[in-house]
């Protein structure tokens, strides 16, 4: 499982793509008092800075029709942001002084997504299920690949399977199969960086079945995964080749008529997944951290590879924070396969994949809080993780916790949420996954212990335990 995060500080500027608007203001500002003082339209106030010692780099996120003011004596002059959404635009401003010269550096930055208004009024409070177009078309072409075809991670049974490899057979010389052939060093970071950033993109046409396969970097999400904007990405790269794959196997018509498949499957996530009750429980027990929409995106052919995002815009209107959970997760086929459970158990089980996607975004912010005694404990990584498999993912003290807390936070909710022989059903697999799959080979008796702890101070909430659980693991070293 992986945490994708959200970067609001990421500068491209890149000849390929060229986005981002570098410049420099072409009059020297005098500054009589030796100061200058900004303020940003968005934003009240003004802050002052010393032009003779100027080291610091003031900016904000980009956003249309924001701009920034600088006083100066009494003169003043306005920087307008003017590059498209959502790239990057830096002004070097060249300041003197009686005491002398510097260049100050003012920076819009990119963003990771813009929501509009009618959007997060739609969505306030709202949870999505969807299979979007672009995403399973992403989920196709690499479920087909080289790469794809050697993964263990990936769904390749079922009828709906069987129905992909039909359809585009004839298609498997196109180009686009040769661009995702690599090394199974590199197959884990490709996967995301190919699948999770074709979220970002949408049709021209919207309406399934339409023969237009242009794609369109139209917002309102623009970062997914990896250290660029999605544009900027593996599948961004690629897009030429995956619009010509679209048209050219007619992928429109195929996603239309499998769309009653598609709801079914939505229906019945749905049905498997009290997001609700997860939601209102998290906020229970981390009372810290609000989020005001969920959006759950799957493809069936995703197998055991999950991943998360935070997004947030901020309404300068109503002077409020709009924040977005994502989670990238698989179908229900995972468990409706096992025959003889029951569908509480199913539900459980099924519950633990979102669960501990929508946590992370819960545990990590307040793990960092203790994030200097976790690196010391952490740090003799050994002890707690053996090397192989998705442990490898997780390669500092820190994110090596957080997988054992996060998988641990979930057996505190299932105990809270279901009857015992159900929990305890429940919990013995997890902890079977994690030391015997994952290699997180202490994860049994850290579960344990977080599930003692909490039984026996329910007056506390989950945040309020990372004292006694982080004691406990310096005794475990």
């Amino acid at each position: 499982m992986r945490l994708l995060f959200t970067l609001t500080t990421l500068l491209i500027i890149n000849a390929a793509f060229g986005q981002a608007v570098t410049e420099t203001y072409p009059k020297t500002l005098f500054c009589p008092d030796d100061s200058v003082r900004l303020s940003f339209s968005k934003f009240p106030g003004k802050e002052a800075y010393c032009v003779s010692g100027l080291k610091t780099s003031p900016g904000t996120d980009a956003t249309t029709g924001i701009y920034a003011t600088f006083y100066y004596g009494k003169d003043s002059v306005k920087i307008n942001y003017h590059n498209n959404l959502p790239y990057g635009h830096v002004v070097y401003i060249k300041l003197e002084s009686p005491k002398g010269s510097s260049t100050l550096r003012l920076h819009f930055n990119d963003i990771s997504n813009s929501f509009p208004k009618a959007y997060m009024a739609k969505n306030l409070n709202n949870i999505q299920f969807d299979i979007p177009e672009p995403y399973e078309l992403a989920n196709i072409i690499w479920t087909l690949s080289p790469a794809g075809q050697k993964a263990t991670d990936l769904n390749k049974e079922g009828d709906y399977y069987k129905k992909v490899v039909s359809w585009f057979k004839p298609y498997m010389d196109h180009k686009v199969f040769k661009a995702l052939s690599f090394p199974d060093s590199l197959y884990g970071s490709k996967y995301y960086e190919f699948r999770e950033n074709s979220f970002a993109f949408n049709f021209q046409d919207t309406v399934p079945g339409s023969k237009n396969t242009k794609l369109l970097f139209n917002g309102p999400y623009y970062y997914v995964y990896g250290n660029e904007l999605a544009d900027s990405s593996l599948f961004g790269k690629l897009k030429p080749l995956v619009e010509d794959f679209a048209a050219k196997s007619n992928f429109r018509k195929f996603y239309q008529q499998n769309l009653p498949y598609y709801r079914q499957q939505l229906a019945r996530q749905k049905t498997l997944l009290p997001v609700r009750q997860m939601w209102t429980w998290l906020e229970n027990q981390f009372p810290k951290r609000k989020y005001q929409s969920y959006r759950i995106v799957s493809s069936p052919l995703i197998g055991g590879s999950h991943s998360t995002q935070r997004y947030a815009t901020y309404d300068y209107d109503e002077n409020k924070l709009f924040t977005e959970n994502a989670m990238f997760i698989c179908g229900t086929d995972r468990y409706d396969r096992e025959k003889e459970l029951s569908e509480k158990q199913r539900e459980g089980l099924m519950t633990g994949i979102v669960f501990t996607e929508i946590d992370h975004n819960y545990i990590n912010p307040t793990t960092s809080v203790y994030a200097k005694q976790i690196d010391s404990i952490f740090s003799k990584r050994s002890v707690w993780a053996k090397t192989g498999n998705s442990s490898d993912f997780y390669e500092n003290p820190v994110s090596v916790f957080n997988e054992y807390m996060t998988h641990a936070a979930f057996c505190l909710y299932i105990a809270d949420n279901y009857d015992k022989p159900v929990a305890d059903y429940v919990i013995e697999r997890r902890e079977a996954l994690m030391v015997e799959r994952r290699n997180f080979i202490h994860f049994k008796e850290f579960d344990q212990e977080l599930l003692r702890l909490h039984r026996q101070n329910r007056n506390l909430k989950t945040a309020d335990l990372y004292p006694m659980i982080v004691s406990w693991c310096k005794t475990q070293i």
